[in-house]
């Protein structure tokens, strides 16, 4: 009997292994301040570019665009399944809101708005984020 409970407790290690925990406000600041990240949604093409700011606040353009929107971010939900959620000056009312797991050196997001979208972490920009011809 103690043989059976052992080997289904060591068969549940890897499925919890590979199954990270979404990462609280703390971790993700500590993650992405003072960085400007570029996320796609399935392998290297870029959908978005990111600067994380001090005092939680961020700048956004879509790939191949100049212009940028300015807002922040804030954690919501309960401690044990937190959400990184985005709020933009252009729609203050409507946050976007994400569970961002860390995987190895990169973050993947997942949108909880219903589709479920994923966002993956494709690289960083040393040089920032240009919006409307002015670093960022």
């Amino acid at each position: 009997m103690l043989r059976i409970v052992l080997l289904l407790i060591a068969s549940a290690l890897p499925v919890a292994a590979q199954d990270p925990e979404p990462l609280g406000a703390a971790e993700f600041e500590i993650l992405v301040e003072g960085r400007t990240l570029t996320y796609g949604m399935q392998g290297t093409e870029p959908y978005g570019i990111e600067h994380y700011h001090p005092d939680r606040r961020v700048t956004w353009a879509w790939a191949g665009s100049t212009e940028c929107l300015s807002g922040r971010w804030y954690e919501e939900g309960p401690s044990d399944d937190p959400a990184i959620c985005f709020v933009y000056d252009d729609d203050p009312s409507s946050p976007q809101c994400w569970q961002v797991y860390q995987e190895g050196e990169r973050l993947r997001a997942v949108f909880l708005g219903g589709d479920e979208s994923v966002l993956y972490e494709i690289g960083e920009a040393p040089d920032g984020l240009v919006c409307g011809g002015v670093g960022a």
